[in-house]
């Protein structure tokens, strides 16, 4: 059953991630943190996200489920993933991607990250997206704003609503065992499929060319194995993935 939405707006906070990670039990599930500034906005492995005014910056999170298993919980990266384009087409019908694991892409650059996060028994969903900001010169061969493609300035509360209302809805979806169509629609979105890749987790790399996004959320990579092109299917689960023109 969909739960009403609540926005808690703040004018500056550390992260919304960190925020809700101290304060989730003042909250309800869904109840969205968002802000207009982060000082110490987080990626993942511990990386610094570059949080700019005009950007949709929020959080909010899902309780454990009883009928979830662990694996339903690691597709958390990708139903994220899919409620922001859904609720972002509903406000402008642009041709996003979702590049694995955890990022929407336009135009081939950034548009969003995501960034889930466990505490306690609940799990954080941290999001951030290029709206009414402008990109500095630095990003802007791999980063894209809304406003900065099209010249429009929009709401970004009705933006946050849309996509929590899409990840509501996506969750009942799981809960009724309809994965393979939730995957289906990923897939006819991945970013990255056919492209070379080079795949870092680790110390440990592997080149190859990106395929489907398999039924346990992992990336399917087409791994040469020898000089004559023959190459097997390699599955990741986790990893951080480059774009190569040539291997």
């Amino acid at each position: 059953m969909k739960k009403n939405i609540n926005l808690y707006k703040f004018k500056e906070l550390d992260s919304t991630n960190g925020y809700l990670e101290r304060n989730h039990k003042n909250y309800e599930e869904f109840d969205v943190i968002c802000t207009k500034n982060q000082t110490h906005g987080r990626a993942r492995r511990q990386n610094d996200w570059v949080s700019m005014e005009g950007m949709a910056i929020f959080s909010f999170f899902l309780e454990k489920r009883e009928n979830w298993e662990i694996e339903d919980y690691l597709k958390l990266p990708l139903i994220a993933g899919l409620a922001t384009i859904r609720g972002l087409r509903g406000i402008e019908n642009l041709d996003y991607k979702f590049k694995w694991t955890n990022d929407v892409y336009l135009e081939n650059k950034k548009l969003c990250g995501i960034l889930i996060e466990k505490i306690d028994d609940v799990y954080i969903v941290g999001i951030g997206i290029n709206v009414n900001n402008i990109l500095p010169e630095k990003l802007k061969n791999k980063a894209i704003s809304l406003t900065q493609l099209t010249n429009k300035k929009y709401e970004i509360e009705k933006i946050i609503k849309n996509i929590i209302s899409e990840f509501q809805m996506l969750c009942e979806k799981l809960e009724n065992g309809l994965w393979e169509d939730i995957l289906k629609e990923i897939n006819e979105m991945n970013y990255l499929k056919n492209k070379k890749i080079e795949l870092k987790f680790g110390n440990e790399k592997v080149l190859g060319i990106a395929q489907d996004i398999n039924e346990n959320g992992e990336i399917e990579v087409l791994v040469k194995k020898d000089e004559v092109g023959k190459g097997e299917i390699k599955s990741f689960s986790i990893g951080e993935v480059f774009e190569k023109i040539v291997f």
